[in-house]
């Protein structure tokens, strides 16, 4: 069966370590790298070590034309990124992205980051004005996320409206968002 009509958002990924070991180091690259050949699109990818590695490479992709995700590989817990060695809270995040990712879709790529009261997720969208945040709502094995990502990015380059993608992606993957816990809260 054909595409449908393509929404085409590259992707901005920031990445932390996941472990200690810097020689043979896990990272989302090669997930990127076949997105990219799949869906003909771009990826930027940053690394996120530090909270002002943070702040400082959303500043450098605020605004970048062409793109549409921000997936933020990384640790997490409840309303929390893990970054090698510290943590950013969502709405601490919010105030580095300001409104320079307006209409974008924001990945959480990290465990149980969304594992919050809704209210604080709606104030996330309000301040940053971003059209979906998606994210996983427990502790979620790096294959299955790995999985269940490239799914997504595949999906969103078809869509448009986020409704409309959310509605599709909840009926098709049911099973995998139910082991992943992942969640989406649209604006």
């Amino acid at each position: 069966m054909g595409r449908t009509k393509s929404h085409k958002k590259n992707i901005a990924c920031l990445e932390s370590l996941w472990d200690g070991n810097i020689e043979s180091r896990l990272s989302v690259v090669p997930l990127l790298e076949l997105a990219s050949r799949i869906d003909e699109i771009r990826f930027s990818y940053l690394t996120c070590n530090t909270e002002d590695e943070l702040e400082h490479n959303l500043e450098k992709l605020k605004n970048k034309r062409g793109y549409g995700i921000l997936y933020l590989a990384c640790h997490g817990k409840p309303g929390e990124l893990v970054l090698d060695e510290s943590s950013v809270d969502i709405q601490k995040l919010a105030g580095f992205m300001g409104d320079g990712f307006t209409n974008w879709v924001i990945h959480f790529g990290s465990c149980s980051t969304i594992k919050i009261e809704h209210a604080r997720l709606s104030r996330f969208i309000a301040a940053t004005q971003v059209s979906m945040i998606l994210g996983y709502r427990q502790d979620v094995a790096w294959i299955d996320s790995a999985a269940i990502d490239l799914l997504l990015f595949d999906g969103l380059q078809d869509y448009k409206d986020m409704h409309r993608f959310w509605g599709h992606f909840k009926r098709r993957y049911a099973d995998l968002i139910s082991v992943t816990g992942l969640r989406a809260i649209l604006r």
